[in-house]
């Protein structure tokens, strides 16, 4: 028998052509410290009786559907396709030499869908139709990598061929980052920067699995809602966020992710999270005699009714598009 070792399993994306026929070859092969895929069933026992004591005579399998979950430092060109999944709408600017992508919400229960591909070493390669993520969180600290974990859902699973292959990506550290919040959004440029020692920030669009007869598998996955939420640590040297949390208040967040490759001419890779109407949600301070106190703040970004959004997230890279199936 083949064992494998976690450093063999390879995981890819594809934007699919038609929502849940799944793509024969990947778009993007990404980096991954971790790719769990299980595909579950759901069982019922039958409760009839026939005069003996047991309390059942079988069981059947009703449903079925694949989960998985992926971890890995965000590469930036990689992580366009879960953002785009997420979010369900992207435009393209051509920088000429780069492209900037904004990705924002979709107001439709239908995100694109996208191929899910893993490769266990030599035991196992299959591709996974109608992958939607159901949760995306961002997660950046002082002293490592600014790393993404994704959990998601797809209907089945079906053998596939594809070769995993690998460009240039480029990465991101703590270094990197800058937090800054204003009162408007013309006011983010010009604000002073909030030093911030940790970060999470999640993208949750609430998936539903539609099931019908006819199939053990969903015939769909859909999207229920949309939310970001975070939590952030720093320093405690000032009322700005506890006087947040106390009242209604809300404010422009902006998150900004600075690489210190150039990709092309002058320009650097970028991630850009904007939050419309983000207000602190809970507060907390803590801190022992012989250490620096910190606030620890929970934050959630609301739907901005003047802006009819309630962030966006914009990335600068060398990826030409993401909304084009590679078989389209």
């Amino acid at each position: 028998m083949t064992k494998i070792i976690g450093r063999e399993v390879e995981a890819g994306f594809g934007v699919e052509n038609v929502r849940g026929t799944a793509q024969s070859t990947a778009e993007k092969w990404i980096k991954n410290t971790t790719a769990y895929i299980t595909e579950t069933a759901e069982v019922v026992n039958e409760n009839s009786v026939r005069g003996v004591l047991e309390d059942s005579l079988n069981r059947r399998v009703v449903k079925k559907k694949v989960e998985g979950t992926l971890e890995g430092i965000v590469q930036v060109d990689a992580i366009g396709y879960l953002f785009y999944n997420v979010f369900g709408d992207v435009s393209t600017v051509d920088n000429t030499g780069t492209f900037t992508h904004t990705f924002s919400v979709a107001q439709t229960n239908t995100h694109p869908s996208l191929s899910t591909f893993i490769k266990e070493g030599g035991v196992q390669q299959k591709v996974f139709n109608n992958s939607m993520i159901g949760a995306l969180t961002i997660n950046a600290s002082t002293d490592d990598y600014l790393r993404f974990s994704a959990g998601f859902i797809a209907s089945e699973g079906e053998d596939n061929t594809d070769t995993p292959s690998y460009d240039t990506e480029y990465d991101f550290i703590g270094k990197d980052i800058i937090f800054k919040m204003a009162d408007t959004k013309a006011g983010l440029s010009s604000a002073i920067a909030t030093c911030i020692k940790a970060l999470d920030i999640t993208f949750d669009q609430g998936l539903i699995e539609d099931y019908c007869f006819g199939s053990y598998t969903p015939a769909d996955i859909n999207n229920g809602k949309f939310s970001i939420e975070g939590t952030l640590t720093k320093n405690r040297e000032d009322n700005t966020f506890k006087n947040l949390f106390l009242s209604d208040s809300a404010k422009y967040m902006q998150i900004t992710i600075t690489g210190d490759t150039i990709i092309s001419g002058v320009t650097y890779p970028s991630i850009t999270i904007l939050l419309n109407k983000a207000m602190v949600t809970d507060w907390s301070e803590s801190g022992g005699a012989d250490e620096l106190v910190e606030e620890s703040i929970t934050f959630k970004g609301f739907y901005n009714a003047t802006d009819s959004e309630s962030g966006t997230v914009k990335i600068t890279n060398l990826t030409e598009e993401y909304d084009t199936p590679v078989s389209a």
